[in-house]
């Protein structure tokens, strides 16, 4: 029995096919090896003291092992490589690149991340082992915070405190490499960001929190910048300009004083060029729209040449005409300013706007209504061969369909109707004479 316990022990001990070659029985017993040590070295072959850490393919989240030889790592790396932990839910550590620690290659990382933020909204604290790691990185578990933190308000206090101002131009964007800037804002797209805040109402929670640095930045995100500007600068500049000067007709080239009794935030605004756009090109409807009552109490202009013409130039033409006897005033002849001339018109360049109105047609809308009125002072005007193209002509084209000739009537007057264009209701087409002597001008019945 014992005899055969040995034979079963040794065959197993022996290669597959041993006992086939052995070439007697008695050999099985004279094997240097015991049964016993053999157990044992068969043992230690087929087991290891530290077997090879493989880097998981999918997310192990309770794992204080992959926490610490993968995902650690890997959030730092991310953190190093892109200045900032708001890892996408998409992110997969990269295979076989140096930047990368070899025991993140191919992790999940973004849905790692995903899970920590799911259970930080499901107000459950991170694993025990993650918790140190986590507060050191500043992980992003709430977006937008981390956002807010990281880039948009020290991004907005930065832009500050080089401009002096947070009216951020809607494709600012910091440049990389600029020395006036922190390292992780280079290339941070600001502008859209400012744009986005205005408009749609981003980080409206961050920044009701933290009004009071916005206050002290003068960070207008309540309103667009039209708004704002409007509100704290136009509107108070022109009631101003009315209190001053007694009438709201602002010269293109006027810039807000820096001085009291103006407002602070408008000091240096060009407010001519500003009241121009808002005329001409229609600047600031919205606000217009909503504040014309305001607009009306400071008896805003909208035709700076129908106010200047009126208030200014035709008043001083008629006194012109009352103390010369005529209405031939030389180019260099400026309204003196005394009691015997209008007001309004002292100062007025008089010469060289007449000089204007016959080289160039200034005023062209105002004189070809007022022609009889012209005539009345003694002033004889021709219209520039420009602008009878640009207008006259037109007029005469419509009349010649609606009459079949251009026999104008010396009495005729643009009727306000169809097919006349607006523009030129009440113009006195029979008055109109061209300046070309040789152009004769069609003969008035």
């Amino acid at each position: 029995m014992v005899l055969k316990t040995m034979v079963v022990a040794a065959r197993r001990c022996l290669p597959v096919g041993a006992l086939q070659l052995a070439p007697a029985p008695i050999h099985l017993l004279s094997v240097s090896t015991s049964p016993l040590q053999c157990k044992r070295d068969s043992k230690r072959s087929f087991s290891s003291e530290s077997p090879a850490y493989r880097v998981p393919s999918i997310t192990v989240p309770l794992s204080a092992t992959v926490w610490t030889k993968t995902v650690n790592p890997a959030l730092r790396a991310f953190l190093k490589l892109r200045n900032h932990v708001m890892v996408p839910i998409s992110f997969v550590v990269p295979m076989d690149d140096d930047e990368w620690p070899v025991n993140t290659h191919g992790y999940p990382l973004g849905k790692h991340a995903e899970w920590l933020r799911r259970r930080w909204r499901g107000r459950l604290e991170p694993p025990k082992f993650a918790a140190q790691d986590l507060q050191e990185l500043d992980f992003a578990f709430d977006r937008s915070q981390y956002m807010w933190d990281h880039f948009v308000k020290p991004a907005l206090c930065r832009y500050y405190e080089l401009y002096d101002h947070t009216d951020v131009p809607q494709t600012f964007r910091v440049q990389h490499g600029d020395a006036a800037w922190p390292e992780r804002l280079w290339g941070y797209y600001l502008g859209p960001r400012v744009f986005n805040i205005r408009h749609r109402g981003d980080f409206k929670i961050q920044i009701q929190k933290d009004v009071q640095e916005m206050a002290e930045i003068n960070f207008c995100y309540d309103s667009t910048m039209y708004d704002r500007d409007w509100r704290e600068r136009v509107l108070p500049s022109l009631q101003v300009f009315r209190q001053e000067f007694g009438h709201c007709d602002v010269h293109r080239l006027f810039k807000v004083p820096d001085c009291l009794p103006w407002p602070k935030a408008a000091a240096g605004m060009p407010l001519g060029g500003t009241v121009n756009n808002i005329r001409s090109k229609g600047y600031f409807g919205e606000q217009v729209a909503r504040d014309e009552a305001e607009l009306k109490k400071v008896e805003f202009v909208w035709d700076h040449s129908f106010t200047e013409w009126n208030d200014r130039v035709f008043p001083a033409l008629k006194t012109f005409k009352r103390k010369t006897g005529h209405g031939h005033v030389r180019k260099d002849f400026v309204v003196p300013s005394t009691d015997s001339w209008p007001v309004k018109s002292h100062g007025l360049k008089l010469g060289i706007v007449i000089s204007n109105i016959r080289a160039y047609s200034y005023y062209f809308d105002r004189i070809v209504r007022n022609m009889d009125k012209l005539g009345a002072v003694g002033f004889d005007l021709q219209i520039a061969r420009v602008k009878w193209d640009q207008r006259v002509e037109p007029m005469l084209a419509t009349f010649e369909r609606l009459h079949g000739h251009r026999n104008v009537p010396s009495d005729f007057i643009v009727p306000s109707e169809a097919p006349w264009q607006n523009r030129d209701w009440g113009v006195q087409l029979g008055k109109l004479k061209l300046k070309e002597k040789s152009m004769c001008r069609y003969v008035p019945n």
